[in-house]
C-alpha cells in the first residue's frame, strides 16, 4: 500500500485518532515535545519509530515549511463506499474536477464541519498539503471510489443537485431533499454540460455580480451549510 509523509498538527492528530494502525514513523520538533508527548508515549507501546529533530530537517522530511512541527510517514487510506441508511437523512458531494488541493482541503474541512456522508469525485490520493488544510477533515469524512458516481447516488436515492454561478433556482429559496448530493465544478470550467443535463435541480448562489463566481470552496461550505439549516437534527 502506498506511503505519504502527512504533516500539519491537526491532519497527524486525526490519523493518530482515526487510523493509529496506519501510521509508520513519527517525526517531531522537540518544541512540541510537552503537547505531543502522548503521541510518543503511544509510539513507544506501540513499537512505533519515532525522532525528534528540528525545524529545518523537518522541512527537508516533510517537504514543506508548513508542517507545524510534526509529520507522520503512514499509509494512504483505502477508498470505499458509505454504509448508507435506506431511509432517513444524507448529504454527500460530488466534485466535478475539483483537483487544487487547498480547494480540496477547505472543502474537506467544512465537510466534516457539517457532517456529511461522503464525497465521491476525487480522482487522486489526497496531498499532504490539502490534509493539513482540511485540519483532520480529511479522516472525517469518506471519500468514494465509485465507476458510475452519478448511477450509485441516484441509485441511493440522492437528489442531484447541481450548482452555478449564473442559473437556476436561488440558494437560500431552495429547499433541499433530505437525500440530497451537491454537485461543484471546476473554477475554469464549472460543473461539466453532460452532469448538468442528468442533475435534478440546479442552484445559484445571489450575490451583487462584481465577480463571475465564488471560490469552488466557499461556494460548497454556503450550500452545505444551508442544507445543515434546513435538516439538521
Amino acid at each position: 500500500m502506498k506511503e505519504i509523509k502527512y504533516y500539519g498538527f491537526h491532519a497527524c492528530l486525526a490519523i493518530w485518532k482515526k487510523r493509529p494502525e496506519d501510521i509508520i514513523r513519527v517525526y517531531l520538533d522537540p518544541v512540541h515535545l510537552k503537547a505531543l508527548r502522548p503521541l510518543l508515549k503511544w509510539c513507544a507501546e506501540n513499537k512505533k519509530a519515532y525522532h525528534l529533530i528540528g525545524a529545518d530537517e523537518l522541512n527537508k522530511v516533510s517537504d514543506s515549511v508548513h508542517h507545524e512541527g510534526i509529520c507522520l510517514l503512514a499509509k494512504m487510506p483505502k477508498l470505499g463506499a458509505p454504509n448508507l441508511p435506506k431511509e432517513g437523512k444524507a448529504c454527500l458531494l460530488y466534485l466535478d474536477g475539483v483537483q487544487n488541493p487547498h480547494n480540496l482541503g477547505a472543502i474537506l474541512r467544512s465537510a466534516a464541519h457539517f457532517s456529511l456522508s461522503g464525497i465521491a469525485g476525487v480522482k487522486d490520493s489526497l496531498s499532504p498539503s490539502c490534509c493539513r488544510i482540511a485540519m483532520g477533515g480529511a479522516e472525517e469524512i469518506p471519500l468514494l471510489s465509485l465507476e458510475e458516481p452519478l448511477a450509485w447516488l441516484k441509485k441511493n436515492r440522492c437528489a442531484l443537485i447541481a450548482t452555478s454561478s449564473h442559473k437556476g433556482d436561488p440558494l437560500y429559496s431552495f429547499r433541499f431533499p433530505p437525500r440530497s448530493a451537491l454537485i461543484f465544478g471546476s473554477e475554469t470550467d464549472g460543473v461539466s454540460k453532460q452532469i448538468l443535463a442528468q442533475a435534478d435541480h440546479c442552484i445559484r448562489i445571489p450575490g451583487s455580480g462584481a465577480v463571475e463566481s465564488l471560490n469552488v470552496s466557499v461556494a460548497a461550505a454556503l450550500c452545505m451549510s444551508e442544507y445543515y439549516r434546513q435538516h439538521r437534527a
